[in-house]
């Protein structure tokens, strides 16, 4: 597993603390990761069932589970001939959030349509990190899903896809990956749940990673 260093803001204090970006997580990476999560993804829902927060405002990644999803993985799992890629980040020795991505199978959908893309399948900050003002909770640390969004880009741009990467969004992501990622909402998607599908074409995604060079 190869690592970067990299800092995240911790909230309370509005300072950077030292982390670390990963872009080669194993399987046994993501479990750890999960057994970290889960008794607080727990809590949180106590939390919002105590105070009847209705289910329709809660964090609608909270269900995800990594466990599975790892599971899932264990026939492609994530090497150099894998066409997927885990990446994560990890500060005071825990994982603060985790990226699952793959590069076969996915074309744009951007004109000129066809062309290979990197397709992000999950991207998730640990649920300490969430803001939810329902049970009175502030993220830890923010500034994660950026980062890991750019692992992605640069993923990309190595492989000779020139940055061009597309996800589905959950509906309280989508302005996230408008603003912040820049990327096109090329609409709802009647195959995939309705979510919309959202594409970071190459002119932008030289764009994002400039940016980031310069910040």
């Amino acid at each position: 597993m190869s690592s970067s260093p990299t800092r995240i803001e911790h909230v309370e204090t509005g300072k950077p603390i030292d982390a670390e970006l990963h872009d080669l997580l194993t399987l046994d990476d993501v479990l750890e990761a999960a057994a970290k999560w889960m008794p607080t993804k727990i809590q949180i829902v106590r939390e919002l069932l105590a105070r009847a927060v209705p289910q329709n405002v809660w964090p609608q990644a909270l269900h995800w589970n990594w466990v599975k999803k790892a599971a899932a993985l264990q026939p492609y799992a994530p090497g150099p001939f894998s066409p997927y890629a885990l990446f994560g980040l990890k500060a005071e020795d825990q994982w603060q959030g985790l990226l699952l991505g793959c590069c076969v199978g996915h074309q744009t959908r951007l004109a000129p349509t066809g062309r290979d893309l990197v397709y992000i399948d999950y991207v998730e900050s640990a649920p300490w990190n969430l803001s939810l003002a329902a049970i009175e909770q502030q993220p830890r640390f923010k500034g994660i899903g950026g980062q890991l969004f750019e692992l992605a880009v640069r993923w990309s741009d190595d492989l000779g896809f020139r940055g061009r990467v597309g996800l589905h969004s959950l509906p309280q992501s989508e302005g996230f990956y408008r603003g912040f990622c820049a990327m096109e909402d090329v609409g709802p998607d009647a195959n995939y749940q309705n979510l919309r599908y959202f594409e970071l074409d190459e002119a932008h995604a030289k764009m994002f990673l400039e940016e980031d060079e310069h910040a």
